[in-house]
Parts: C-alpha cells; sequence; structure tokens
C-alpha cells in the first residue's frame, strides 16, 4: 500500500471556522451596501464573470479584512470601491469645514496611464460607515477642473465621514483604483 497523503497534526486548528466566515460575508456586505451605486460603477467591467457587487466582496475578504472572530471588521483604509486602470489625482489636498469638503489637486499631473485624461470625471464619495450612510457629488467634476467642493447632505453634517476619491472616463466604462483619502 502507498501513502498518497497524511494529515497534519501540526496544522493550526481554526476556531469557529464557520462563524469566521460568516461573520466576514456579513461584516462585508453591511460595508459595501450602503455603497452600492459606487461599487456598480467600480467593478462593473472586468474579463472575468460575476457581479460588481461579486468582485467587490471578494477584494474586501480577501484585503480589507481584520482581525479574528468575533472581533472581524473591515478596514476602510484597505477596502476599495472601485478598481481600474485610470491614473488618479495627483497632489491632492483635502479640507473640511462645517458641512462642506473641499478638493483640489493638480490638474497637469496626469500621470503615464491617463489618455485622454482632461475628459475624466472625478467622484467623491463620502462614506459614514457606522450610520451606513453614503453621498457623491452630484456635480459632474472633470479632472482638468483642479478642485472640488461637496455639501454633505443634512443627514451626514454632524458625522465623521471617510472619504474614497475614483476617476473614471465620461462614459463610466473605465476607473482607477479607489484611493482612501481619510476621516474628516
Amino acid at each position: 500500500m502507498k501513502v498518497l497523503s497524511l494529515q497534519s497534526t501540526n496544522k493550526p486548528k481554526i476556531e469557529n471556522g464557520t462563524q469566521t466566515v460568516r461573520m466576514k460575508f456579513q461584516k462585508a456586505r453591511l460595508f459595501l451596501n450602503p455603497v452600492n451605486l459606487v461599487i456598480q460603477i467600480g467593478f462593473k467591467h472586468r474579463k472575468n464573470k460575476g457581479t460588481a457587487i461579486g468582485r467587490a466582496m471578494a477584494f474586501t475578504l480577501h484585503s480589507a479584512m481584520e482581525g479574528a472572530y468575533p472581533n472581524i471588521s473591515v478596514n476602510p483604509a484597505k477596502a476599495r470601491l472601485s478598481i481600474g486602470v485610470k491614473g488618479n489625482l495627483h497632489g491632492t489636498s483635502v479640507s473640511r469645514s462645517g458641512n462642506s469638503i473641499s478638493m483640489s489637486w493638480d490638474p497637469q499631473d496626469v500621470g503615464i496611464l491617463s489618455i485622454d485624461a482632461n475628459d475624466d470625471r472625478v467622484l467623491l464619495c463620502a462614506y459614514a460607515i457606522d450610520q451606513e450612510l453614503a453621498a457623491i457629488n452630484e456635480e459632474e467634476i472633470w479632472r482638468s477642473h483642479g478642485q472640488l467642493l461637496m455639501d454633505l447632505p443634512h443627514g451626514m453634517h454632524d458625522l465623521k465621514v471617510h472619504l474614497y476619491l475614483i476617476v473614471h472616463d465620461r462614459t463610466k466604462q473605465n476607473c482607477s483604483n479607489s484611493r482612501y483619502l481619510g476621516v474628516f
């Protein structure tokens, strides 16, 4: 008789394996639900099959989860709301004054990945994670503008928000990797 495989007794046993997986899925889904509109743009077209939310879930589960059961959470700085090849904005400066968020960038610095970069649009997402509230800039802002001013909606006035920056083309077919700007 030939032994093909031996069960190793040295492997660490995962405590609460089923609960861990279930909790990771639950936390990832709760994180992504409020920003589903942005996910539908940011994870829209890929060569592999699946839905935009499915690809976002896979990225979040693989790259943004932290902690061990029962203290599992999504790290907002590691999460992405879009994935793509568009070049992101450079030289960004962000500030918040009351209910307004202002951002500026260098419109001349387009990087090597952005063809027709002056036609790119800028999307800023403000996300109050604990309250499950998200907002994006309504006005279409071009990369060439060099600045963006966003007024937070009434329900988010007194909340700390996590900011995510996305650059996309006119048709929203190609996006940049979302960039986490921090908490404001």
